[in-house]
């Protein structure tokens, strides 16, 4: 019953991302830890292990108001309240103690009952514009506590009903069980008087030692429900954990006994990051025991030569003449290596990832389907091409008057008119091409197979529509082996079909290589392509997201939905637009629209068939061409 994993949600309950996101931004403003994450379990708990806190499913299915505030209620105890102010030492001593008592569900639940008594008021003292929330919160779980009281009776569960009663007692509710012939009552409440001048974690393991001796020989079995796990995660790293021998000397004398919760988080979250990063492993396995005392090192000297050289894997855009870094767009010698995912967000750190230049299909029956495509479409190719053309002239010859140098203007009468004239205009500066960048990202998972054909369709058409424009753009396809994914590592692969660098060659090839693969995950996605855009040197850069349902990959469920959401806002306040559209055989449906809307905000499309994706396409890439041109 005590087991951390023992809640699982087996419903597809939507998830609000957009709430999500701002409670984990206040917990973290709590807590002080910059990439805590947020949960949802049967009760509050902590979980240091995944650098995690858990609010309690309990505030589900309520008037709005009650919700919000109860999940409020939850935070604000976890991390204004246990988070500080709970004796990590005293309770693993007392789980020690009762761990073979009859009744140690019973006792523990206790501790921490008393507990959130105190720590309550505590948080309260501290921050008055809690108080609304916990005052929810106890009427609430009053309520509840009360209205379960009578059926544990009836159930014979008597131990559960006494639990009740401590709870009605301690806040003040009124209860059946002093007159429902249990002589319990008599014995406990005297202790529950002495619950409100309790200062420590101490004093509340002392009032439940006080109450053992009094349940001994009358409760018959323990708790039937599990009431609080507060205190169930609140362990040090497991045994498998274990130091490195390069800095095995280094760590002597850190494992003491953490004192509170947010220090036992923080030892976590240091052993969690020493063992991550494939850039550490040989000073870790192999390095130096002992630190570096810096003995052989020198001055250095002005003018003084180096002592080796080295070259460089960066090359330059053959259109712009900007460098790019060594590894970027699988254009380095190692390209396709796999790479630790580090920056890409909580949800992604047990990710590793390659980058793969597609191989082109040659087959005389891709080169007809390309040139069939194309038949098709060239008509709405040629009007877009020129509708921008048409748009980049005019913006070109537009004048900017008012001006206190350039050309004269034909009617010059400021000149008269104004203290501090300025006749003179200046025609805008000639630009043959606009200043955007485009990124298209692909869902690559299994559920795109019935929907290659069109993808690959539309596709072409975008990559056509750029390439004739000459504007710079790079498109992806993404997915992660789900037989290969595990706990600790989980490798995604992004295939090339267009590199940025590769400016006006024809990829048509490599698009119709284009196959599908296992699972997808959209956040870490987002975010590897916003980071391709913001290495470009364009002023206006737009993301596109082709997909085909929500996120899905290992330990990437309700969270992958926040995480995807929290990808496209980053991206968002660095200036890159980002569009989703949905590849779809049908119209989407009202969960579906709301799932998207909570990831992509309102700028998320959908088809309302497969026959639709290129005329979607089409529409969306005209809006976001418009809108580069109006802003040159």
């Amino acid at each position: 019953m005590t087991s951390i994993n023992r809640f699982i949600d087996f419903n597809d309950e939507l998830i609000d991302a957009g709430e999500r996101l701002r409670l984990e931004r206040l917990a973290r403003a709590l807590t002080g830890m910059t990439d805590i994450g947020l949960a949802e379990r049967q009760h509050i708990e902590f979980h240091p292990a995944s650098n995690e806190l858990a609010m309690s499913v309990f505030w589900r299915h309520r008037e709005p108001e009650v919700t919000e505030q109860g999940r409020l209620s939850d935070l604000y105890l976890l991390a204004a309240g246990f988070w500080s102010k709970f004796d990590l030492p005293v309770w693993q001593k007392y789980r020690s103690v009762t761990e073979h008592h009859p009744l140690r569900e019973f006792l523990r639940s206790a501790v921490l009952l008393f507990e959130e008594l105190r720590i309550t008021d505590a948080v309260i003292s501290e921050r008055p514009g809690t108080e609304a929330a916990f005052s929810l919160r106890r009427r609430m779980y009053g309520e509840f506590h009360t209205g379960q009281q009578p059926v544990n009776l009836r159930r014979g569960f008597r131990a559960d009903a006494l639990f009740n009663h401590l709870y009605a007692v301690l806040h003040s509710f009124s209860d059946t069980y002093g007159s429902s012939g249990e002589e319990l009552a008599e014995l406990v409440d005297p202790v529950l008087f002495s619950v409100y001048d309790a200062r420590s974690t101490a004093d509340a393991v002392r009032l439940a030692e006080r109450l053992a001796p009094l349940l001994h020989g009358r409760l018959d079995e323990d708790l039937r429900h599990s009431y609080y796990a507060v205190g169930d995660g609140l362990t040090g790293p497991g045994p498998d954990f274990h130091y490195h021998r390069g800095t095995e000397d280094r760590e002597e004398g850190e494992e003491g006994q953490k004192e509170s919760v947010g220090e036992l988080f923080s030892t976590w979250h240091a052993a969690n990051r020493s063992e991550k990063g494939m850039h550490l492993n040989y000073e870790l396995e192999h390095g130096r025991i002992g630190e570096g005392d810096g003995d052989g090192a020198r001055e250095g000297r002005e003018g003084a030569e180096a002592t080796s050289t080295g070259r460089g894997q960066s090359s330059a855009d053959e259109r712009t003449g900007i460098a790019h870094e060594a590894g970027s767009e699988a254009s380095a010698p190692d390209a396709g290596a796999w790479m630790k995912a580090d920056g890409f967000g909580p949800a992604n750190e047990s990710v590793v990832y390659r980058e793969l230049l597609a191989e082109p299909d040659s087959s005389r029956e891709a080169h007809e389907r390309i040139l069939s495509w194309r038949d098709e479409t060239v008509p709405h190719v040629r009007a877009i091409v020129k509708e921008m053309q048409k748009r980049i002239e005019r913006k070109r010859e537009e004048r900017r008057e008012g001006l206190p140098k350039g050309r004269l203007s034909k009617n010059p009468i400021s000149v008269l008119t104004d203290e501090r004239p300025r006749p003179f205009f200046r025609k805008q500066s000639p630009s043959k091409r606009l200043d955007a960048v485009f990124g298209l990202l692909v869902d690559g998972s299994g559920s795109m197979a019935d929907k290659l054909d069109e993808t690959k369709k539309a596709v072409l058409l975008f990559h056509d529509i750029l390439r004739s424009l000459d504007t710079a753009h790079g498109i992806a396809v993404y997915q992660e082996d789900s037989a290969a994914a595990t706990k600790k590592r989980q490798p995604n692969t992004f295939q090339w079909l267009h590199r940025f660098r590769d400016a006006g060659r024809d990829d048509g090839e490599r698009i119709l290589s284009m196959e599908a693969g296992d699972d997808n995950r959209d956040g870490f996605a987002v975010r590897w392509m916003s980071s391709q855009l913001l290495r470009r040197p364009e002023a206006h850069r737009f993301l596109l997201v082709f997909s085909d349902g929500e996120p899905s990959a290992f330990g990437y469920g309700q969270n992958g939905i926040v995480d995807t959401a929290e990808a496209v806002r980053e991206a968002e306040k660095k200036g890159i637009t980002v569009i989703h559209l949905f590849l779809s055989s049908g119209p989407a449906t009202a969960r579906q629209q709301e799932l998207f809307r909570m990831m992509f905000g309102s700028r998320s499309v959908s088809a309302d068939s497969i026959d639709r994706f290129s005329d979607e396409t089409q529409r969306i890439l005209r809006k976001l061409l418009v809108l580069a041109s109006g802003n040159m």
